[in-house]
């Protein structure tokens, strides 16, 4: 994808007005706690008609830390960590449009009665998580002659995952612990690209994604309980180290508000984090690659007293069915 510096003027203009129609909503809403992290494992699709990109990941997610607000307090009362394995394929259908289908696996186990010495009760979940399909398209390429990227698409989350599961005692288990929500959500994405060739081979990318969450019925009929909104921005610097080892430098922002049981705003749900990526992308050959990812929060303003990722780490195999005989492109573009 290489660039110079010619017609930056349109280009840049394009640029911005995207990035503000897809920033504009700013009452993103959902629990930190549920299901699997669908959007922000998104990679930026099939580069070429006819690809097929394959994704495999698995991320394990510690969260112990309990925050009130922005302040971090003594947890004693439970922890808890999600594990999730993610499938996603992407098709090209031409060389700007593309479609993809995510699909999840979801164990959460929470330990409650920490800070009673003999008294801790372990629960455990596991099963299908929802799923998402997408539409993407490429609004402006790079080429040798612009050295912008445009995409963006639209889709849903399917609600395919699992939300009836008890515990031992046959209660069945609150929303945060079961692997999908039964809710049909909207989803909006966009990816924006800017390298700085021929004076650098850094690349800079901004990625945002928005998902307007349906409602689903918990217990009974009548008992309807809505996830919050979902609003994820991530902004990136790449850059190659060798010829098959690169990395990807990000800082993601996510905003939630409160989850909503029949029109009812609850407490201590939704929030505001920070949180600071880096990836390390390993090709292994010319059809497959490798990315070793961590996750690093740095800033929480929570609503109420809530617990909190306190680390996370990731990795993700690819492997590109390439129809043509172009260079295969991995998910850090």
């Amino acid at each position: 994808m290489l660039q110079n510096f010619q017609k930056p003027t349109a280009s840049l203009f394009s640029l911005i007005i995207l990035t503000l129609l897809f920033t504009w909503p700013t009452h993103a809403q959902i629990c930190s706690c549920a299901g699997a992290p669908l959007l922000g494992t998104q990679s930026s699709g099939a580069s070429e008609a006819g690809n097929v990109l394959i994704g495999v990941t698995y991320e394990f997610n510690q969260i112990t830390n309990l925050y009130t607000g922005s302040e971090q307090i003594t947890n004693d009362s439970a922890n808890r960590n999600t594990q999730s394995a993610l499938i996603e394929i992407n098709y090209g259908i031409t060389d700007r449009l593309s479609a993809s289908g995510t699909f999840s696996y979801v164990r959460k186990q929470r330990t409650s009665g920490i800070g009673t010495p003999g008294e801790t009760q372990t629960s455990t979940t596991a099963g299908i998580g929802d799923g998402i399909a997408l539409l993407r398209y490429t609004l402006l390429p790079q080429s040798l002659w612009n050295r912008y990227y445009i995409a963006a698409g639209g889709g849903v989350k399917a609600p395919i995952g699992s939300t009836t599961l008890n515990n031992p005692n046959g209660r069945r288990f609150n929303a945060d612990m079961q692997p999908g929500t039964v809710a049909t959500d909207g989803v909006l994405w966009s990816n924006l690209g800017l390298n700085f060739l021929p004076i650098s081979t850094i690349n800079l990318s901004l990625t945002n994604s928005y998902r307007l969450t349906g409602t689903n019925e918990r217990f009974v009929e009548g008992d309807d309980y809505r996830f919050g909104n979902e609003f994820i921005s991530i902004l990136g610097l790449s850059d190659t180290i060798t010829d098959r080892i690169s990395y990807k430098l990000k800082a993601r922002y996510r905003s939630t508000s409160s989850d909503e049981r029949n029109d009812n705003v609850l407490p201590n749900t939704g929030g505001k984090w920070i949180t600071l990526i880096p990836d390390l992308y390993i090709t292994t050959s010319d059809q497959t690659s490798i990315k070793l990812s961590g996750q690093i929060p740095l800033y929480h303003e929570l609503n109420g007293l809530q617990p909190s990722t306190t680390y996370a780490v990731s990795a993700s195999f690819f492997i590109n069915i390439n129809s043509s005989q172009n260079t295969f492109i991995h998910a850090n573009n």
